[in-house]
């Protein structure tokens, strides 16, 4: 059980992360949504070891969570422009005895012998991705993955986010893109304001939109209507 408990952070006297508490069940894939600027970022960042939080600590069966034990997909990645693919991959020590580059090339495509700023932005995300797989960690998190990939890659990312699940491997993943989630989540959590608000099962996953939209839809809908 991954343990957040009174987890707080704040940027310039804003308060990002306020008061988070919250248990993740190891070994699911955990879906996290909410509007821009409620803070799934730099959530992910904290969980990554990549910020200190302020306040409030975030364990693993008591135990803190270490940077070493995450593999971290970022909404946007940095590269050095000039190298290749195949050279930026090598940067990344293979800790995953059954990663094969070979096969998961048959559906990326990536010509990996090429400088990586010619790489557009949905090539870019796709070795971005390959890295983080060569890693063997126990938590995955994979912070906006679909944003930017054709419909194939991002179907073929859906059955890889099952593949981690059925390797043990727990999966946090969020998407403004909520179709990708309801087939590979157990578990959604919808993040407002700073704070979790709301946890939903499978069986309660076609609230989600609502809740996330529904106040939108009607005041747009108003707007709009009174607009054109």
């Amino acid at each position: 059980m991954i343990n957040v408990k009174n987890l707080s952070l704040s940027f310039n006297h804003h308060q990002v992360l306020k008061n988070i508490t919250i248990d993740f069940e190891e070994g699911l894939v955990h879906g996290i949504v909410g509007l821009n600027g409620t803070g799934k970022t730099t959530f992910f960042n904290v969980l990554a070891k990549m910020l200190q939080p302020g306040s409030g600590d975030l364990k693993q069966n008591g135990i803190a969570l270490g940077i070493k034990d995450t593999a971290y997909l970022e909404t946007v990645n940095f590269f050095f422009s000039r190298i290749t693919g195949n050279e930026y991959l090598k940067i990344f020590t293979q800790t995953n005895p059954r990663f094969n580059l070979a096969s998961l090339q048959g559906y990326f495509k990536l010509p990996l012998d090429e400088l990586i700023e010619n790489y557009s932005t949905g090539m870019k995300k796709k070795l971005a991705l390959l890295a983080v797989l060569k890693q063997d960690k126990p938590f995955y998190i994979l912070d906006e993955p679909f944003n930017g990939l054709d419909l194939e890659t991002n179907k073929i990312l859906e059955i890889i986010i099952l593949s981690l699940k059925q390797k043990q491997k727990t999966v946090f993943v969020s998407s403004h893109i909520i179709e990708p989630l309801l087939t590979t989540c157990d578990k959604i959590h919808l993040l407002e304001n700073g704070c979790f608000a709301k946890t939903y099962e499978k069986n309660g996953f076609l609230k989600i939109e609502e809740d996330l939209f529904g106040k939108l839809k009607l005041e747009a809908t108003q707007v709009i209507s009174k607009a054109l």
